[in-house]
């Protein structure tokens, strides 16, 4: 039996008892329970986009990125280094770019702005400057 369903075998039981105000109660916090249920809930686009948007890179590619990174702000990369961290850059940034378009579409699904959604979701626009 679904929800709807018992919800109404509910209702009519208790209309039985003529009892107008705790039937109006009753229908009341059935609503609001189905309500909240469905406001809490996430669709599979939704739970799918949330993935997408919480995968990153590889770890090893992340770590040697970061790597990277923290030696070029330092100006002490090589020059081997410095040609490794220019072909990963297009791998960093292609990720960047996907994880993006989740955040677009998620923020479209929701109805808010981008910037609403990151926050919902606690993101932060990173302030990394490329070596």
């Amino acid at each position: 039996m679904n929800v709807q369903a018992l919800k109404l075998e509910l209702i009519k039981s208790i209309a039985d008892t003529q009892n107008e105000q705790l039937l109006t109660d009753i229908q009341d916090i059935l609503n609001t329970k189905l309500t909240s249920k469905k406001q809490n809930a996430l669709t599979r686009r939704e739970s799918e986009l949330l993935l997408k948007i919480n995968e990153g890179l590889p770890e090893s590619v992340q770590n040697r990125y970061t790597a990277l990174l923290s030696k070029s702000a330092q100006e002490m990369l090589t020059e081997r280094e410095q040609e490794e961290l220019v072909l990963l850059i297009p791998e960093v940034e292609k990720k960047s770019a996907e994880r993006l378009e989740y955040l677009i579409q998620l923020a479209t699904i929701w109805n808010i702005s981008l910037d609403e959604t990151m926050a919902r979701l606690g993101i932060h626009t990173p302030s990394v400057i490329y070596g």
